[in-house]
């Protein structure tokens, strides 16, 4: 096997019904001179899928998204870029899915790309595969790929030196999905009203207490309307947006200030799980905070002033 052999089973391999489990790692935007401390955004998505364009995915916490189309209904113009692609901001601007890797479109970083060498067969996650490495124009590092030996799947692809990295695991091919798979159901309806329903009685506890909010904020909290949004009244958890109507010019854009329990894995809802945001991190002798910030991050002067004016719990 060579990449010229396997480029084309990634390009003329009928792409099967599969579900399974696609999970990455991102880094984090910096200010460009290592501020905030270097830190990633991972994610972990289950998904369904039916060719040619039919998706379930269930991202957890009740985030559910569908994208089902009518038989008769023909392609769409981001059909043609939803396979592997890097833009020019990467590893920044993209937003990782299963249909980058599962796609009938390769996407340029592939069909442009020239080996490093032979693909090497290996095991991933079970499955007979071939990995290989290869040099695209697409970014300036080695771009590691994994490919399925049966299906052309994409399994894996990895750009070590930027701290990137998705993969493809607990992949089931059913040879056709069910309507039922990749349609709204009772149980997804379910799901939502749940996670809506702890929202708005999360909502309604906090209009009664007072929000840990900082004393302090750069150019002032005159323009601050925190609207809790998210989080679990059992464990404390806590997701405070703090608008920032008309904000001053050179100060953060959005702001959502996060509290959890001492040791739990980061909980970023919404727009705080996109890798442009920038996140200040703390602890204190109770909780674990972040500080999610839009246009740019708080100075150390600025976040210490910050830390240091939080109430105590």
């Amino acid at each position: 096997m060579n990449w010229t052999e396997l480029r084309d089973l990634l390009t003329r391999s009928p792409t099967p019904a599969v579900v399974g489990l696609h999970t990455s790692i991102q880094p984090r935007r910096d200010n460009g001179r290592g501020w905030p401390p270097a830190s990633v955004v991972r994610t972990s998505t289950r998904f369904a899928y039916r060719p040619p364009h039919d998706w379930f995915l269930d991202h957890g916490n009740g985030d559910i998204s569908l994208d089902v189309r009518e038989p008769d209904e023909g392609p769409r113009a981001e059909d043609a870029t939803r396979g592997l692609e890097f833009g020019a901001e990467f590893p920044w601007d993209l937003a990782p899915e299963p249909a980058r890797l599962i796609s009938p479109v390769p996407g340029s970083a592939l069909t442009e790309a020239t080996s490093q060498g032979d693909p090497a067969a290996v095991r991933h996650d079970g499955r007979d595969a071939w990995a290989v490495t290869l040099t695209t124009p697409s970014v300036p590092h080695p771009l590691h790929v994994v490919v399925d030996a049966r299906t052309g799947i994409l399994l894996a692809a990895e750009i070590e030196e930027a701290g990137y990295r998705e993969a493809l695991s607990e992949l089931e091919s059913p040879g056709e999905l069910p309507d039922s798979r990749v349609q709204w159901s009772d149980a997804v309806a379910e799901a939502e009203e749940v996670h809506q329903r702890r929202r708005d009685e999360l909502a309604a506890h906090y209009r009664e207490e007072t929000l840990p909010l900082p004393a302090f904020w750069p150019g002032g909290r005159d323009h601050f309307e925190p609207h809790v949004f998210d989080g679990d009244l059992a464990t404390g958890v806590l997701a405070i947006d703090l608008y920032n109507d008309g904000a001053p010019q050179e100060t953060p854009a959005m702001a959502v200030l996060i509290r959890q329990q001492l040791g739990s894995a980061p909980f970023e809802p919404g727009w705080v799980a996109d890798p442009e945001a920038f996140v200040h991190r703390w602890q204190d002798g109770n909780w674990q905070w972040t500080l999610a910030l839009w246009g740019q991050p708080l100075s150390p002067e600025q976040l210490e002033r910050v830390t240091g004016s939080m109430p105590e719990n």
